[in-house]
């Protein structure tokens, strides 16, 4: 159950800065930079497309979903700035070997992994990197393509979870080279996503099996419900949010519907603080129509041989829940416990690995960092990080 003594300090101290803020200043050494990329991927071939309302994006994602086995694919290769941004444990750490790889979902950038910007007690509880730098672990949290500060490439043919992975593959080989952090190369990369994140963390084990050392996926199931996200209200952002977006190309989506997002982000009333559901829909960035168009096609990893855990709420309801009062009618119901659980059957795209565990966490939904139960999966991705990254 969440304290309610930290709901009521929560709600007293919510700042929101239109700054970079730092809310890890006490635990870490962080710096942003660009790293410039050349990808290339092999993508699947959707066309651009003028999208004029919800029912123009609604009807294309249906058909892209529904198309999805007959679909054609083409090399294609892009340049890319990628927004990042470092943190380091203050002082010596026996973990200075690894870094984690951080990659958000859709519609959030870097700040996912940083409490939204918040400032305060808020920092200390949804604040990822805040925890990760005090276990003393290096992290590189990016903004992904088409988010954030990062490159906006075309939203239909090129922004989707291949390039996404090859973007990884990337970052992954030149953090292990120093290429990076001047001075400082890593043994280990210990990749770990949010929901999309998680997919391409899946695309990036299949594809590149040698890229990373570890897998640690987050707000991810088998068999996920998209038909959760279109109640989200998409539009094309440049019409729902000109003045944030207008220079965006009509496949860069953003969400219009605060309700609609609360149940497919969030768990029952009472596991999250409604007023960090609010300030997460008004600063929210994208998703493309390409990486809705690639979603739904994990491939199995076959020659991944690293450790993977999979952590997940219970009420998620993008992947396994469906409502506040019933199991429905999706994939799983409630995420369940035990091997047939939705997590749990992530393990059949790693025949290869070496080790593979899935944690259902109550009281918690799907964008776990922003639930009062956070530093719960936290402290449950860490404690197996030092288990298998020793």
């Amino acid at each position: 159950m969440f304290n309610f003594q930290y709901l009521m300090v929560a709600l007293c101290t919510l700042f929101i800065s239109s700054s970079l803020s730092k809310p890890w200043d006490n635990s870490a050494n962080c710096s942003d930079l660009v790293i410039p990329l050349r990808v290339s991927s092999w993508n699947r071939q959707v066309e651009d497309s003028v999208l004029t309302d919800g029912n123009a994006v609604i009807a294309l994602v249906f058909d892209l979903v529904q198309t999805s086995n007959s679909s054609t694919w083409a090399r294609e290769s892009t340049a890319l700035n990628i927004s990042a941004r470092y943190c380091e444990p203050k002082g010596p750490s026996p973990r200075r070997d690894a870094i984690q790889l951080l990659v958000h979902g859709i519609t959030y950038t870097k700040d996912y992994w940083f409490a939204l910007g918040m400032l305060g007690v808020q920092s200390r509880l949804y604040s990822w990197v805040d925890y990760a730098t005090r276990r003393g672990y290096a992290t590189l949290s990016i903004d992904r393509a088409g988010d954030g500060a990062s490159s906006h490439p075309n939203p239909f043919h090129t922004d989707q979870i291949p390039l996404h992975a090859a973007v990884a593959n990337q970052i992954a080989a030149q953090l292990k080279r120093g290429e990076i952090i001047r001075g400082q190369s890593f043994k280990k990369v210990i990749y770990v996503g949010h929901s999309l994140g998680s997919m391409i963390g899946v695309e990036l084990a299949a594809t590149y099996p040698d890229a990373v050392d570890a897998l640690v996926l987050t707000g991810y199931a088998a068999e996920p419900d998209s038909s959760l996200l279109l109640e989200t209200g998409l539009l094309p952002a440049k019409d729902a949010l000109p003045a944030r977006f207008g220079s965006l190309d009509d496949g860069y989506l953003v969400t219009s519907s605060l309700p609609g997002r609360q149940k497919a982000f969030y768990g029952r009333n009472g596991t999250f603080d409604p007023q960090v559901s609010v300030l997460d829909f008004d600063i929210q960035q994208t998703v493309s129509v390409g990486e809705m168009a690639t979603a739904s096609l994990a491939k199995v990893a076959t020659n991944y041989s690293g450790p993977v855990t999979v952590i997940t709420g219970d009420q998620d309801a993008t992947f396994c829940f469906v409502n506040e009062t019933s199991a429905g009618s999706g994939p799983g119901g409630e995420c369940g416990k035990g091997k047939t659980s939705g997590p749990a059957r992530v393990s059949s795209l790693f025949p290869a690995a070496t080790s593979f565990s899935a944690t259902v966490l109550d009281n918690i939904g799907h964008c776990i960092n922003l639930h009062y139960e956070a530093i719960v999966a936290y402290a449950v991705a860490h404690n197996w990080m030092d288990e298998h990254m020793s």
